[in-house]
C-alpha cells in the first residue's frame, strides 16, 4: 500500500532501484543533484539532467527519473530531485494544481507526496533520497524557490548554474512540453487582471488571481512557518529516538562485554579468587563503568540540547499545536485555512522524562483515534480512566473545531450509555450548539446515524473515483465530519458495529473521521469482528502509558494526555468561542 507523505516525513526504501515521477498540470523538467555529507555537490558533473551526459546510477526522462542507488559513488550522501518550470510557458506553480510526486521501489508504488501551498515558486526541491546507517530512505521536502532553478542549484554549490538552467529551458521548450502559444491559448476573452491556467488536458484557460495578492502571499508564508514548526517538532522526536537508541545500544554493548570478560575469569576456579583474577574482574568492571558513563554523558548532552529546542519551540506553536496552558490560546481566532496539525499530548522516554516532545498529528487525520477507557497506566492500576478518557475525547474534539475554518467541521455524537447531554463530559459540546443534529441515544438512533454517514461516504467516494465531484447533489454537506462514539460498544449490535468499522476504514478518504471512547475488553463479545477496527485506530490513554512506538527505531514512548487545567470549563470556553464564530 502506498504511503501518503507530508513535508519532512521519511520512509525506508525496500530496494536500491527507485523511480521518482513528478506529475503536474504543466510541463516540468527534472534536475538531479548528488551531494555529499557537506550538502554540496563535489563538482558540476554531479548535476544530472536530460541531454547533459550519463551518470552511473541515474537516468533522467521528462518528469521522471530512475535511480540505481547501489551504483552511486560512496561519497554521495543525498540525491536531490528538483523540478523546474522554466521554459515551459507557465511562470509559477501557484497557478496550477499542486504537483504530486510518486516514488516506486521493488516494482510497486511506495509513496506519494502532494506539494501544496505553492505561490510564486518556479522551481521545487521535491524529494530527496539519502543514506542513513547503511540503508537508503526517501524524505518529502517540498521546498520552493521563487528565484527558480538557479537558486536551487546555488543552494547545493553548483558553479556553472547558467549551463544547467539553459539546458533545462531548452528541454522544456520543445514540442513535447506544449509551451504556451496561440495554438493552445484560451479561446474565451481575457478579463483584465487574469492569469493563464493550464487545465488537466494540457489546454489553457484564464483564471482570476486572488483578490488580494499580497494577503494571499502573507497567508502562504504564515502557513509555511507553521509547517516548519511542525517539521521541527518531528525533528526533535527523531533525534531523541535515535539518541536513546544509541544509548541503549552502548549500554547493551558494555553489559555484553562485561559478561564476556567476567565469564573468562569466573569459569576458572583456580583464577577466580587469585590476585590476578580479582584484578581482572576489577578492570572489567571499571571498563564497563567508563563505557556506561561515556554513553550517559552523550545522552545527557543530546537531551540538554533537545530540551532547549523544545523550550524554544513551545512559545511559537500555534494554539491547536500548543499546550492547553499556553498563552497562544489567548490570541486564537477562527482560521481562514485548516491548521496543518493538532496536539494530542506529550511523549517522553523513561531514560529522560525531562524531555517532553509534543505529540502532534497531521490534519486532516488519516486514521481515527481510540481513547481507551480500560488503560491500566504505567503502574498497572486503572485509576480514573473512564472519566478522564471522556474529558480527553471532548478536549480533542474542541481542538479540531478550533483548527478548521468556520463551517468546515461538523460533529456527530453517539452516546447511548450517557443518554446524550446528560453525560457530564459531553455537556460542553451540547452547550456549544455545534453538534449536527441530536445526540444518538438508543439503538434506532445509532443505526440511523451510522447509515446516513455511510451513505455520504459511499456517495462521495464514488464521485471522487469517477472524477464526478461536480455531479454531487447541491444539498450534500462536504464539510469535514467527526463521529464521536461515547462509551463504545454500549448500544451497538453486530450490524452497527460492522457499520462503525466501515466508517473507520473508509471515512478518512472522504473527510469523515472517528473518535471512539471505550474499552477493548468490553467489546470481546463481538469476537474477531472488531479486530480490524482496533488495529486501524490510534490508541490514546487518559493516564500515562508507554504504548506509542516511534516510526524510526520502534522504541516505546510514554504518552501523557494534555488536558486543560480548568477541566470542562476551559473546554466550554473554547467551544463558546468557536460557536461565536459560527
Amino acid at each position: 500500500m502506498s504511503t501518503e507523505l507530508v513535508r519532512g516525513q521519511n520512509l525506508a526504501l525496500p530496494d536500491t532501484r527507485v523511480e521518482v515521477e513528478v506529475a503536474a498540470q504543466c510541463p516540468v523538467e527534472l534536475v538531479v543533484a548528488l551531494v555529499g555529507a557537506d550538502d554540496r555537490v563535489r563538482g558540476d558533473d554531479d548535476v544530472v539532467q536530460r541531454g547533459g551526459g550519463d551518470t552511473a546510477g541515474v537516468t533522467i526522462r521528462q518528469a521522471g527519473a530512475t535511480f540505481e542507488l547501489d551504483k552511486l559513488p560512496a561519497e554521495v550522501e543525498r540525491v536531490l530531485v528538483g523540478a523546474s518550470l522554466e521554459g515551459g510557458g507557465v511562470d509559477r506553480f501557484g497557478v496550477v494544481a499542486a504537483p504530486v510526486v510518486t516514488v516506486r521501489a521493488a516494482g510497486e508504488d511506495l509513496a506519494s507526496f502532494r506539494i501544496t501551498d505553492l505561490g510564486n515558486e518556479r522551481a521545487l526541491h521535491t524529494v530527496e533520497l539519502y543514506r542513513r546507517q547503511g540503508a537508503w530512505k526517501v524524505r518529502a521536502v517540498g521546498q520552493g524557490y521563487e528565484a527558480g532553478l538557479e537558486a536551487l542549484l546555488k543552494d547545493v554549490g553548483v558553479q556553472n548554474r547558467a549551463r544547467v538552467v539553459d539546458r533545462a529551458r531548452t528541454a522544456l521548450g520543445g514540442p513535447a512540453a506544449a509551451p504556451f502559444s496561440a495554438a493552445n491559448a484560451p479561446t474565451e476573452p481575457r478579463e483584465p487582471g487574469t492569469v493563464p491556467r493550464v487545465d488537466p488536458n494540457g489546454g489553457m484557460a484564464w483564471a482570476a488571481p486572488p483578490p488580494d495578492v499580497e494577503q494571499e502571499a502573507n497567508r502562504r508564508a504564515a502557513r509555511r512557518e507553521v509547517e516548519k514548526l511542525y517539521e521541527q517538532v518531528w525533528g526533535v522526536f527523531e533525534d531523541a529516538a535515535r539518541s536513546a537508541a544509541a544509548y541503549r545500544s552502548a549500554i547493551e554493548y558494555a553489559d555484553g562485554r562485561l559478561d564476556k570478560e567476567l565469564e573468562g575469569v569466573l569459569n576458572d576456579p583456580a583464577a577466580r579468587f587469585s590476585p590476578a583474577g580479582l584484578a581482572a574482574q576489577d578492570t572489567a568492571r571499571d571498563r564497563h563503568r567508563a563505557l556506561a558513563e561515556q554513553a550517559k554523558a552523550v545522552l545527557d548532552r543530546d537531551t540538554a540540547q533537545l530540551v532547549g529546542e523544545v523550550e524554544q519551540l513551545e512559545p511559537n506553536l500555534p494554539p491547536v499545536m500548543a499546550r492547553w496552558d499556553s498563552t497562544s490560546w489567548a490570541g486564537w481566532q477562527a482560521p481562514e485555512d485548516g491548521a496543518p496539525a493538532i496536539r494530542l499530548g506529550d511523549l517522553y522516554l523513561p531514560e529522560r522524562p525531562e524531555l517532553r516532545v509534543p505529540m502532534v498529528l497531521r490534519l486532516p487525520m488519516d486514521r481515527g483515534l481510540w481513547v481507551d477507557t480500560g488503560a491500566t497506566g504505567l503502574e498497572g492500576e486503572r485509576g480514573d480512566g473512564t472519566e478522564r478518557a471522556n474529558e480527553l475525547a471532548v478536549s480533542l474534539t474542541a481542538r479540531m473545531f478550533a483548527a478548521f475554518p468556520v463551517g468546515e467541521f461538523k460533529v456527530h455524537v453517539i452516546d447511548p450509555a450517557g443518554k446524550g447531554t446528560a453525560a457530564a463530559p459531553l455537556q460542553p459540546l451540547a452547550a456549544s450548539r455545534l453538534l449536527v443534529g441530536p445526540v444518538a441515544t438508543d439503538a434506532a438512533d445509532v443505526s440511523a446515524l451510522l447509515g446516513r454517514i455511510m451513505d455520504r461516504i459511499e456517495l462521495v467516494r464514488m464521485a471522487v473515483a469517477n472524477d464526478a465531484v461536480d455531479s454531487l447533489p447541491d444539498g450534500l454537506d462536504l464539510a469535514r465530519q467527526l463521529l464521536l462514539v461515547h462509551d463504545f460498544p454500549f448500544g451497538f449490535d453486530d450490524r452497527s458495529a460492522a457499520q462503525l468499522r466501515h466508517i473507520v476504514e473508509e471515512g478518512p478518504r472522504v473527510g469523515v473521521h472517528v473518535i471512539v471512547v471505550g474499552s477493548r475488553a468490553d467489546a470481546e463479545s463481538f469476537g474477531p469482528l472488531l479486530e480490524p477496527l482496533w488495529r486501524s485506530l490510534l490508541r490514546l490513554t487518559a493516564i500515562p502509558e508507554d504504548h506509542i512506538m516511534d516510526p524510526w527505531i520502534g522504541l516505546p514512548w510514554v504518552y501523557t494526555p494534555d488536558l486543560p487545567s480548568g477541566g470542562a470549563e476551559a473546554t466550554r470556553q473554547l467551544l463558546s468561542w468557536v460557536a461565536g464564530g459560527h
